[in-house]
């Protein structure tokens, strides 16, 4: 059994490192899902939500406006008052004929006054109805433009609801897309690297490579190899890629020690070119 010094060391440093790097890796992408629910979770009101139209069922003052009857009831009052006036002072002047005769020019002039009083109330009303028709007009034209108002506000509102989103989104983002990207990139690196270190270690020593049991785990069996030589799948401490070989405490108990090397770290390596066992790579 021959002792060797060379960069396997290094490859040892990638291995204790996975295990940092793919628990940033593990904590970017939760970061990642995390900043997702909290975004879709905060949501911003529309301040204009529910803004009601100033305008909207105002009071038409003039709708409910009533004629001055009182003018035309006095008027009429007074008209009746002179003829009886009249008449009880002509009374003793007069004949039979002429009281009749009066009484009617009387009476016609009582008409007239009627009339006259009708009409006037006839254009009360009519200006009653032209003060409540224009201010109608006026309050719908109002409440036209309160409305109008009203949804150019709650639109605003809603703009900057989505703008708000999209800026948050943007932020929240970037920050967990930035670290999760790092993270991969760190972890692609030293995936490539410890490749590296591998065909190195491999290649450096004619085919040895580091295969003590004490590096690995999810150590399992799956054969024998036709010299007799043990074969399993195993990964590296702290790795999660899969390999086939053998070990190296297996060679030196069946006598093969010719096979094995003793690092300057007190591990053990194992000349593959020397036995009927190949160490492959099984997830690639």
């Amino acid at each position: 059994m021959a002792n060797y010094t060379p960069s396997p060391n290094k490859f040892l440093s990638f291995l204790t490192g996975g295990a940092a790097r793919r628990e940033e890796q593990r904590n970017a992408s939760n970061d990642l899902e995390d900043q997702m629910a909290d975004w879709e979770d905060t949501k911003m009101k529309n301040p204009y939500a529910g803004v009601k139209n100033p305008y909207a069922d105002m009071e038409n003052v003039y709708e409910d406006q009533t004629v001055d009857l009182k003018a035309a009831e006095f008027q009429k009052e007074q008209s009746q008052q002179n003829a009886a006036n009249i008449l009880s002072s002509m009374k003793g002047a007069a004949g039979g004929s002429g009281i009749a005769g009066l009484a009617q020019v009387l009476s016609n002039q009582g008409a007239k006054q009627a009339q006259q009083a009708s009409a006037d109330i006839s254009r009360q009303e009519k200006a009653n109805q032209t003060r409540a028709l224009g201010e109608a007009g006026r309050l719908q034209q109002l409440d036209r433009e309160g409305e109008q108002k009203r949804d150019l506000l709650e639109r605003e509102g809603s703009r900057m609801v989505e703008q708000f989103d999209m800026q948050k989104q943007e932020k929240m983002m970037d920050f967990a897309m930035a670290r999760k990207e790092a993270a991969d990139i760190d972890m692609d690196n030293a995936e490539k690297q410890q490749d590296q270190f591998i065909s190195g270690a491999i290649s450096g020593v004619g085919g040895a490579l580091l295969s003590d049991i004490r590096l690995k785990e999810n150590v399992n069996k799956t054969g024998i190899s036709k010299s007799g030589i043990p074969i399993y799948t195993f990964s590296y401490k702290n790795d999660n890629q899969v390999w086939s070989g053998t070990m190296a405490q297996d060679l030196l108990e069946i006598g093969r020690d010719d096979a094995v090397l003793l690092m300057d770290n007190g591990y053990y390596a194992v000349d593959y070119n020397a036995i009927d066992v190949d160490m492959e790579l099984k997830n690639k």
